[in-house]
């Protein structure tokens, strides 16, 4: 069983780091004065219910910031609980996409764009920017000045280049309606899947830099080698760029536009 730390980072918000082979995992409980969320539910790890529960006896939900199975992996564990777990449902397809999976839809609650969390005196906002995965969320507290990003802003380099992620033009326009919100707090720290992968906190100049990078890919003015990458018995091919904040974005050379 992969090792799980927890961190308090602040008042009501606590960090789980799943040590998980290949790259570390991130989950976060955020906790207000009437109920809590968990966002994302980590990978392999096992008992996290339960660790929750050690630090709070609130009610409880679980937030999924997208389909992938490293951030949906103890999910089940929270719905046979009796907790709501929300996710955006059309990224059903790409959880399914890893293999056998227990998890079906039943067990999911729609998740809406613009939908609110009111956890009692801490309020979430579901901003859905589909890019990494067609069901990609980003949940925005403004009073902390937090946003909770998953693999949405990415941690280090950023994937487009999947089957099902959307065309890089397409993705530049839900990120640019995504800005106009997460401009309204100009400190925002962003609290994302993988914090390992970064070497800086991530703040909104990074995603102005994402932004960037996805014009210029449009543009013609940056452009990475063209690379393959195996997924089961896939080879995808892709090419990858960086600029300023921007560690990666790996994108398909022949889904940049729709």
């Amino acid at each position: 069983m992969n090792e799980v730390t927890i961190t308090k980072l602040k008042d009501g918000i606590w960090n789980f780091t799943e040590n998980a082979p290949g790259t570390a995992v991130d989950a976060y409980l955020v906790c207000g004065s009437e109920r809590a969320v968990l966002i994302d539910a980590l990978q392999d790890a096992t008992g996290i219910y339960q660790k929750v529960r050690e630090l709070t006896e609130l009610p409880l939900a679980v937030l999924l910031t997208h389909g992938h199975y490293d951030h949906v992996g103890a999910a089940r564990e929270f719905a046979e609980a009796g907790c709501e777990v929300y996710m955006e449902l059309s990224d059903l397809s790409v959880l399914k996409s890893f293999g056998p999976c227990t998890l079906t839809e039943e067990l999911f609650t729609p998740l809406r764009n613009g939908q609110v969390f009111d956890l009692g005196g801490r309020v979430l906002e579901t901003i859905l920017v589909p890019g990494h995965t067609p069901g990609s969320a980003v949940f925005l507290d403004r009073e902390d000045h937090i946003a909770f990003s998953g693999d949405t802003f990415g941690s280090g380099p950023i994937w487009l280049q999947l089957p099902y992620s959307l065309p890089l033009s397409r993705f530049q326009t839900n990120l640019e309606a995504a800005l106009k919100k997460l401009e309204e707090i100009p400190d925002l720290l962003l609290l994302p899947g993988h914090r390992n992968q970064s070497p800086r906190e991530l703040r909104l100049p990074y995603v102005h830099d994402l932004l960037d990078t996805v014009r210029a890919v449009r543009a013609g003015t940056l452009r990475g080698e063209t690379q393959t990458m195996a997924m089961g018995e896939e080879v995808i091919p892709f090419a990858e760029v960086s600029h300023g904040a921007m560690l990666g974005l790996s994108y398909s050379p022949e889904h940049i536009e729709e």
